[in-house]
């Protein structure tokens, strides 16, 4: 054993008297090796007898008390339903940061789209018909406002 001299200020050396009165410790000598030792511990110094260090022995109590508290959580398999529209990409883009179009505004915004592309704009029965198929499947809202048809985007 070493033996060292200690500077400890008076309020904790008074709370050690206090526990050493209460008969948790033998000596005032003892509460200090005891907590030398718990740090000790703490930081890995010794291994229990199953090889493990306090912290590991603690983390496996809390864990599994967790555990039996936790409710089972299963685990649900995300299904993403793919829609096979034509143009619908289209449309969606055209929408750009819009949440609502009117049908006319839509419509031009697809032809400037596809007309930049080079490509040969859509037909007004094929937008139509694009239109209806896509608000059947949820992704679009129509709204009716002063005559004209407004789009939503779902």
């Amino acid at each position: 054993m070493k033996q060292f001299n200690l500077n400890i200020p008076d309020e904790l050396y008074s709370f050690m008297e206090k526990k050493v009165e209460e008969g948790k410790f033998s000596s005032v000598e003892q509460f200090i090796l005891h907590a030398v030792s718990g740090l000790a511990e703490l930081y890995g110094f010794s291994k229990t007898i199953t090889g493990k260090s306090l912290p590991d022995l603690l983390t496996d109590i809390f864990s599994s008390k967790i555990r039996e508290t936790m409710p089972t959580v299963q685990k649900v398999e995300t299904v993403v339903k793919e829609h096979k529209i034509p143009n619908m990409n289209l449309i969606l883009e055209s929408f750009s940061s819009s949440k609502f179009m009117y049908e006319d505004a839509l419509y031009t915004a697809c032809v400037f789209s596809r007309m930049k592309k080079g490509e040969q704009p859509l037909s007004k029965e094929e937008f139509a018909k694009t239109l209806s198929e896509m608000e059947k499947a949820g992704l679009l809202g129509k709204i009716e406002q002063n005559g004209k048809l407004m789009w939503k985007r779902n």
